[in-house]
């Protein structure tokens, strides 16, 4: 699956439980448009949750 960041809004509801599992427990968020999701590679400027 590409970046959340380049997801199209049409393209959610086909997408949707693919969706629901990548930002499930989110500990990653994009620093340009502040989506989530638990793994770094689906996010183009990703920065740790973690404190």
């Amino acid at each position: 699956m590409k970046q959340l960041c380049k997801i199209k809004k049409d393209d959610i509801s086909s997408c949707f439980r693919k969706l629901t599992d990548i930002t499930c427990k989110p500990k990653f968020m994009c620093t340009k448009c502040a989506r989530v999701a638990k793994d770094e590679k689906y996010l183009c400027r990703p920065a740790s949750l973690a404190k």
